[in-house]
């Protein structure tokens, strides 16, 4: 008996990731198609996405061939034949001067290795081409840290960053600050109905980050009139979609240059990411308290991150785990049940020290191990408590440096100095 339905298509993806993935040479084997971007306000072609296609494997999902890679430990070699297929085809074609933007699926792991006699995607920031880096939400949230070094190097090259597949996870939201990408790519699901209160959460934090910093939002997904008009109604400028356009080779489709006024907005800006949070104190005004002060400080945050009622990314250091109480587990523990960043670092911390909650240790003689910091970022509630030990005798008498900033930008650069020393 022949199996059916899911069970034959899941047989029939694993056939073909093996097909794939038999050797080296079969993965080189890729051949990238594009999918046209569209300008929505224009109707013009603004940039393109390339997508892995293994002609000898007809079918395949991409997906299922990084997932298993990934488990082979091979993700790199993948990744890496994908993203130089992509864009050694492009800058074959000429495509390098006429103001088109290349997006290229990326697995940050995989970034993380980059063997000089490979490729490297970073060196295109040299060639002219126009460069986005896609980053997707699971990325975000398996690894977040190595995300964000990724990001920042890609940043200092000159690459765009988009994040894709937004609005699958509400929680991911608070990230999109530390990230700052160029391009949200909304999920499809934004715009195949009518959206529901939980999507319009969505909508509206995108579009506030979208006014908050110039990004551009793009809608993906867009297979009829229907679904390109509710794409506008929530802020999207630019479109993918079977309606405007299917994936394709690009030599019989040669899209126009792009004018330097359509073309997809890169802010070139470098990601602000300080070594630690207490670099940030000469700016925020530091204060002196001793530990007890700092103690209630750093419990009101906690109690409100409980009660805000909507998702946040909650960080802390506690410079030694012995200070990570039983009653620090519980609350932790709670932020963590309803939040999907919740990580705290400190000397000798468990790598879970409750329930959902992501623990870092550090060396005795590490930077972060003089460092008390507890940041909660979320929509609407943004807030950090920063404070550096000053080094003298004596508990509960210890004094600090602190200060405590609800400024945004501020909160951001914290979190980011911390979150990079986390994982």
């Amino acid at each position: 008996m022949q199996p059916s339905g899911p069970l034959r298509s899941d047989l029939m993806q694993e056939v073909l990731v093996e097909r794939v993935l038999r050797s080296t040479a079969s993965v080189q084997q890729v051949r990238p198609l594009y999918q046209p971007i569209v300008d929505l306000r224009t109707d013009s072609v603004v940039g393109a996405e390339a997508l892995a296609r293994w002609p000898h494997a007809p079918g395949v999902d991409p997906s299922f061939v990084i997932e298993r890679s990934r488990a082979l430990g091979r993700v790199s070699e993948v990744d890496r034949a994908c993203r130089n297929a992509s864009l050694d085809t492009v800058t074959a074609l000429g495509y390098l001067d006429d103001g088109m933007t290349i997006f290229v699926n990326v697995e940050p792991d995989a970034l993380i290795e980059r063997p000089p006699e490979s490729g490297n995607i970073f060196d295109t920031s040299t060639t002219g081409l126009r460069v986005v880096l896609e980053l997707t939400e699971r990325a975000l949230l398996s690894d977040p840290a190595q995300l964000l070094n990724v990001v920042a190097d890609a940043r200092r090259r000159g690459l765009g960053i988009a994040l894709d597949d937004v609005g699958r996870n509400a929680d991911s939201l608070t990230l999109l600050s530390l990230i700052a990408p160029d391009v949200v790519k909304l999920d499809r699901s934004l715009i195949a109905d009518s959206p529901s209160h939980e999507q319009l959460h969505i909508i509206m934090a995108v579009a506030a980050y979208a006014e908050a910093t110039g990004a551009v939002i793009l809608a993906e997904g867009i297979e009829t009139e229907i679904h390109r008009q509710r794409a506008v109604d929530i802020g999207a400028t630019l479109g993918q979609g079977w309606l405007l356009g299917r994936p394709a080779e690009l030599p019989p489709t040669r899209w126009p240059p792009v004018p330097a006024t359509r073309r997809v907005h890169l802010s070139g800006d470098p990601l602000r990411i300080p070594a630690k949070p207490s670099d940030l104190l000469d700016t925020a005004q530091p204060r002196v308290a001793t530990r007890p002060v700092l103690v209630r400080y750093s419990r009101y945050f906690e109690v409100q991150a409980l009660a805000s009622g909507e998702p946040l990314t909650i960080l802390a250091s506690f410079q030694r785990s012995e200070h990570f109480s039983g009653a620090d587990e519980q609350r932790y523990g709670d932020l963590a049940a309803s939040n999907s960043l919740v990580a705290v670092v400190a000397v000798d911390m468990p790598s879970e020290p409750s329930p959902g909650v992501r623990g870092t240790a550090i060396p005795d003689d590490h930077p972060l191990a003089r460092e008390w910091t507890v940041i909660v970022l979320g929509r609407h509630f943004f807030a950090a408590l920063i404070a550096y030990d000053l080094g003298d005798d004596g508990e509960p008498g210890r004094e600090f440096s602190y200060a405590i900033t609800h400024d945004r930008s501020t909160v951001v650069a914290a979190a980011r100095a911390l979150l990079q020393h986390m994982g």
